[in-house]
């Protein structure tokens, strides 16, 4: 019996154990078993089932349906298109920095130009190239966290993926807006979604789910009335809701069950309904959007009226004969009858309506104004979408001419022509293309190479995080001169060493660009991870180590003796530190 067992193989398991057998194995597993034998590759490539639980475990959650209705069954060609792709998409995205780093001025469309192909070969494509680039971007961040080095997922890539995904995601929001523009169905709820989106691409915030939590709002709405009228029928004839018991029950949900409170800043959580609603904190404007829609969608016609600096909601009292006018108290929902706007310079009562551009104009109003001086990838975003909307002519704007150009096309109104990120049709993937050449590239700026070996004089090396002595900040040091003569009018006379000393190019804790004498500048022995500098350093750094930032291949070309020097001087500071605790 034994020696039966032991003879068994796996070509004498029936094809349904192996089935599971495979499926609980990676897909590449998977195609290298069926490439064994005839028989396996029968049992492997014709079924489809398999290659349907295959693709759940790869394929982006949200387009799976999608693709289930447009695949036809073939579900392995399916994901075979998903890998090529994304090996495809990897690829470019490692010739990035051989290619531009050099570059001094930022990254053009025309740049772009082969992600724009490949993100336009089919109607799923689109969408799988936006998800790819974000699953990069994730990883990245949780290798970096981990102190992980490994490419495609390092602070050179996240540089890149990032420029990436605002042009496809901008792009794609550009036709979305002037389609709903154009069809006036530009909703408070969708515009908020469609600023918050372009200012944020590196994430999917969909208008699906942005529904959902809204629903969620109107059915409680809707328990609370049923239970009001339990305890307290209305006269006998009314059944209607009326809609003093709709805006009656919203103040009890929202304000006593969510207990949801405004607060002054406009960021990225305050501007997000469905994080507003989970945390119970959101801006006034979020909360407008929220009091409208949620009213909407309950019958009650409330109208959000959005000024260059206010806002305010309006709700006329139909059952009243004098038609009172009333305004919602945004922090407590209670409804005060309207006086005059404070803003207003006349006594006149004028009936204004809501305004979509005008929303939109509010809402990156108010997120500059909590920004303030911050630079990062979100507020270039923001800065892109007045490029979108300005009708100047500047040919620094990479969306020069787009809202024109668009607003001339008849078919972008048809209702027949659905615009899905999911399944972007023909129609679509070349208006895209023709976006992505539309204006002509500025002329590129290149950086000459200057190979600087490490001198003697030099005591700190390009990635380590300094300390000024004099003006007490924290600083990146990201270049080096042997000395300060060749700046021209270079102040010199409270340096104690005067120019002939190494100077550092830094970039310093509150993002300015700052030139800074050696003798002013201290190491830091416990440095740590500055991650509000990392949007404006990646370009030439891979990965902090702990100690430093570590240059990428590119800035090695420049730099080609840093790593010795940072490595010295951590470990002396190692040593320093061994002793001291003694």
């Amino acid at each position: 019996m034994e020696e039966l067992e032991s003879k068994i193989g796996i070509t004498d398991l029936p094809d349904e154990i192996i089935t599971i057998i495979l499926s609980n194995s990676s897909y590449k597993d998977v195609i290298s078993f069926g490439m064994t034998s005839k028989h396996f590759y029968s049992i492997v490539f014709d079924d489809q089932y398999l290659w349907k639980s295959k693709c759940s475990e790869i394929l982006p959650n949200l387009i799976l349906n999608t693709v289930q209705n447009h695949c036809d069954g073939e579900w392995l060609n399916e994901l075979r298109k998903f890998v090529v792709l994304k090996r495809n998409v990897i690829l470019q995205l490692l010739a990035m920095s051989p290619n531009f780093y050099w570059k001094m001025n930022q990254l053009s469309l025309e740049d772009c130009k082969e992600f724009f192909t490949l993100a336009t070969e089919h109607e799923l494509s689109y969408y799988y190239t936006i998800h790819i680039l974000q699953q990069i971007l994730q990883q990245a961040n949780k290798n970096l966290d981990n102190h992980v080095c490994e490419k495609p997922y390092t602070l050179t890539e996240i540089y890149y993926v990032k420029v990436l995904l605002r042009y496809l995601v901008h792009l794609y929001l550009c036709i979305k807006w002037v389609k709903l523009y154009t069809s006036q169905v530009l909703l408070p709820e969708v515009v908020m979604n469609f600023c918050l989106q372009w200012i944020d691409p590196t994430t999917t915030h969909t208008d699906e789910s942005t529904r959902i939590v809204l629903d969620d709002v109107v059915e409680n709405i809707k328990d609370v009335i049923r239970q009001a009228r339990a305890k307290k029928p209305p006269p006998p004839g009314r059944k209607k809701v009326t809609d003093r018991e709709v805006l009656s029950a919203m103040t009890q949900v929202i304000y006593r069950q969510r207990h949801i409170t405004i607060t002054p800043a406009a960021d990225h959580d305050t501007l997000n309904i469905v994080k507003v609603l989970k945390n119970k904190c959101g801006h006034a404007i979020a909360l407008a959007v929220i009091y409208q829609a949620v009213a909407r969608k309950c019958g009650v016609k409330i109208e959000l009226i959005t000024f260059q600096d206010h806002l305010f909601l309006e709700w006329i009292d139909d059952s009243d004969p004098q038609n009172v006018i009333y305004t919602i108290n945004l922090e407590t929902g209670e409804l005060k009858p309207k006086r005059r706007c404070p803003f207003s310079r006349t006594n006149q009562h004028f009936n204004y309506s809501y305004c979509p551009d005008s929303l939109l104009q509010y809402i990156y109003s108010s997120y500059f104004v909590t920004m303030g001086a911050i630079r990062n990838w979100h507020t270039q975003n923001a800065l892109h979408l007045i490029n979108f909307m300005s009708t100047n002519n500047n040919c620094h704007n990479p969306y020069n001419n787009f809202f024109p150009y668009l607003m001339e096309i008849p078919a972008l109104q048809a209702p027949n022509q659905e615009l899905d990120l999911y399944f972007l049709s023909n129609f679509y993937r070349e208006i895209l293309l023709v976006l992505s050449t539309l204006n002509k590239p500025t002329a590129s700026v290149y950086n000459n190479l200057q190979v600087k070996r490490h001198d003697k004089n030099v005591l700190f090396a390009v990635g380590m995080i300094c300390y000024h002595k004099k003006y007490e900040y924290i600083c990146i040091i990201r270049g080096w001169d042997i000395s300060g003569d060749n700046v021209a009018r270079m102040p010199a006379h409270n340096l104690v060493y005067g120019l002939m000393q190494p100077f550092y190019r830094v970039t310093a804790a509150d993002q300015s660009e700052r030139y800074v004498a050696q003798e002013n500048l201290v190491e830091l022995r416990h440095p740590t991870r500055l991650y509000h500098l990392e949007d404006l350093i990646s370009k030439e750094f891979t990965h902090f180590d702990g100690f430093a930032y570590i240059l990428n291949d590119e800035k090695k070309i420049e730099y080609p003796d840093e790593n010795p020097i940072v490595e010295s001087i951590d470990h002396i500071i190692a040593i320093l530190q061994f002793y001291l605790e003694c």
